[in-house]
């Protein structure tokens, strides 16, 4: 029988806008608002697995600094600044995530399903089918997605409704989910198979969440307007699920207007970004 008693908290992908997540993480861990499951997607995987073993206290913001400082180095390029993370942080994420102590982590992924799909996206033409992915997301044309792309979940414990997170598959799970084609050069592969950025198909789980009959369900967002479950924008992140409701916590402010963006950072904006996150957290512990 399902723990209908399990809290689950779902983290959006948003690129350094993340920082904001990575704040309410915080608040959360230090008050003892603690998870049975965390799902994360693209550049939220990281600090998720950390929450996963009530590691937040280990992070600071010189992960979204080093990034950025990297991803300028090489002429914009986030794949170099996202390998790096991984390489930094996966020993710590390695020697503690599966501990029978740690909370469940799963990684939302997108699998490419068609020969054509991964030979494109894996060849020097990717960027502009990135590109072009970005037109039919803002025009919410769903067409190529529908037809290239399956939702996959990684966990680090199975079940049937998920494939298996481990120590072996971690890095390359870990970096597919935030491969973004307009501006990741390096192809991610998971098993041979090619994958890209988690987002293109879903960044909130819902029928994982559905079947797991969670008693709570947190969303956070680093976007201040409507939360979608991907970045095709067809469908927004429901009130709830299966009578459950679903809480969204997202920021008052528009992070970009303050310094904080998808690929590009201000060290005001970041320090902005993360307190404001706390903040929300600490309210939403208090409510």
């Amino acid at each position: 029988m399902e723990n209908t008693n399990k809290v689950a908290v779902c983290c959006m992908a948003g690129g350094y806008k993340n920082a904001f997540t990575q704040g309410v993480l915080t608040a959360f861990e230090e008050n003892g608002l603690i998870a049975d499951v965390y799902t994360a997607c693209s550049s939220s995987t990281l600090i998720a697995a950390f929450a996963a073993f009530r590691g937040m206290g280990q992070l600071n913001l010189t992960l979204w600094k080093n990034g950025y400082a990297i991803s300028q180095e090489d002429g914009g390029d986030q794949s170099q600044a996202m390998l790096q993370s991984i390489q930094q942080l996966s020993p710590t994420i390695k020697s503690n995530l599966w501990e029978p102590s740690s909370s469940r982590l799963v990684i939302a992924t997108s699998r490419i399903i068609t020969s054509d799909a991964a030979a494109a996206a894996q060849s020097e033409s990717a960027k502009r089918l990135g590109q072009m992915l970005l037109l039919n997301a803002m025009r919410h044309k769903t067409e190529w997605k529908d037809k290239n792309l399956e939702s996959e979940l990684f966990g680090t414990n199975t079940d049937g409704r998920t494939r298996l997170l481990t120590k072996e598959n971690f890095n390359e799970v870990a970096y597919a989910t935030t491969r973004m084609l307009h501006a990741w050069k390096i192809p991610a592969s998971i098993e041979n198979c090619a994958y890209i950025d988690g987002s293109y198909t879903s960044h909130f789980p819902i029928k994982f969440l559905s079947e797991l009959k969670c008693g709570r369900i947190i969303c956070i967002s680093a976007e201040k307007e409507k939360v979608f479950t991907n970045i095709f924008m067809q469908e927004e992140i429901p009130f709830q699920i299966d009578g459950v409701l679903v809480d969204v916590i997202k920021p008052d402010i528009d992070l970009k207007e303050v310094g904080l963006d998808f690929y590009k950072i201000t060290e005001e904006g970041l320090n902005i970004g993360y307190k404001h996150g706390y903040k929300k957290g600490l309210t939403y512990i208090n409510k």
